[in-house]
């Protein structure tokens, strides 16, 4: 007999040899039939009874039993000031209920319980936890017991287990400091960053839906509106403004390939016969929080001619943007967007365009993805 049942082979558990005159029984600290005794708050003995049983008359042929110390923190302490606690159910007090142990203040529990185990973890400044001063260091005390009603006396021995914490007292100093008021009030300083600028083309006036990227060459007809919009993306600003400085459309991926057409020309559209840019107002809704972040424009395809000869290609617009402060008065460029035809524009420009450079923070250079020009007609 191992404690209290009878060893058998399904105990796997528990490790048996014998030889046929010596047997060894090995178990883990923790088996059902071993009982708990606290030797220190760092030390726990382990006891387990053994009972040798003639097989056929159940006479006890000896009695023994097997004691071991385990090593066992039941305390840990953290600089945040949490203490966390072991409790085990020791053989003495057979009435102990692991569940139903608590702290000096009653009404802290165990954070998580079984039936030979309780665990505690709470604040110094919490449970009933005293704390008392030395020279260089500072001792919280508490005490894991069992509780009973008050004016009744206790059945049997009390489970009563102090659980303790040090922590050094830092050296303190005094410190002498002046305070004057300060004559400015502080600002950040200016600082640089990137503006991203994306132009879209929509797939109708509503502004509400966009060709993607995998949807380029998009196809058009002759004389059917194109609708872009340009737009600073990424910023939440409202002193900032998207102006389009210049739009024109070329046959080449490169900008600056000849020949070219104006759509945009000094801010204003470009008033040519043979098709119409309209420089669309931008208003608050769901999606546009700052409309001036938001630049939209409309042109009419038309065809490309060069030397009276018609030319069948795909077309790309290209854009030059400039971001300002509309609330600046250094900044001259904020001039607003020019809603009136360019008067006196050369529609078919065939001279190299001047383009500013780059790296001004306050310029963008945006380019739309192919258009194919198709001489079907449009749907009325």
């Amino acid at each position: 007999m191992v404690g209290h049942q009878q060893l058998t082979p399904e105990m796997a558990h528990y490790q048996f040899q014998e030889n046929g005159t010596h047997f060894s029984v090995s178990l883990p600290y923790n088996a059902k039939d071993a009982t708990f005794e606290l030797i220190t708050s760092d030390s726990l003995r382990a006891h387990v009874d053994f009972f040798l049983l003639h097989a056929r008359n159940d006479w006890v042929l000896a009695d023994l039993f097997l004691s071991c110390n385990f090593p066992l923190t039941t305390t840990e302490c953290y600089p945040n000031g949490t203490m966390t606690a072991t409790a085990v159910k020791v053989a003495s007090v057979t009435n102990m209920v692991p569940s139903r142990l608590t702290l000096m203040d009653q009404s802290c529990k165990p954070a998580f319980s079984g039936d030979r185990f309780a665990y505690f973890s709470f604040n110094v400044a919490s449970c009933g936890t005293t704390r008392t001063f030395f020279d260089h260091y500072m001792l919280y005390e508490n005490e894991i017991a069992l509780p009973y009603n008050k004016g009744a006396s206790p059945v049997g021995p009390q489970y009563r287990q102090t659980i303790s914490c040090y922590y050094v007292v830092n050296e303190t100093r005094t410190v002498g400091f002046s305070s004057k008021p300060r004559l400015y009030e502080p600002t950040a300083e200016i600082g640089s960053g990137q503006l991203m600028v994306q132009m879209r083309l929509a797939q109708d006036s509503s502004y509400t839906l966009f060709y993607q990227a995998e949807d380029y060459p998009v196809v058009k007809y002759l004389r059917q509106p194109l609708y872009f919009e340009v737009e600073l993306v990424e910023a939440t600003d409202p002193n900032l403004e998207l102006i389009l400085e210049n739009c024109w459309a070329t046959l080449d991926e490169d900008r600056t390939s000849l020949p070219s057409w104006d759509i945009i020309v000094d801010r204003c559209a470009n008033p040519e016969d043979s098709y119409v840019t309209i420089i669309h107002p931008v208003v608050r809704d769901a999606r546009v929080l700052v409309p001036s972040h938001i630049k939209r424009f409309s042109m009419k395809m038309f065809t490309f001619t060069k030397d009276e000869a018609v030319l069948k290609n795909e077309i790309f617009v290209h854009c030059d943007a400039e971001i300002c402060d509309s609330h600046s008065q250094a900044d001259g460029s904020c001039r607003g967007q020019c809603v009136q035809p360019a008067q006196q524009m050369n529609y078919r420009r065939e001279r190299k365009r001047v383009q500013r450079g780059t790296d001004a923070i306050n310029q963008r250079q945006i380019s739309s993805g192919p258009i194919v020009l198709t001489p079907g007609q449009t749907p009325e």
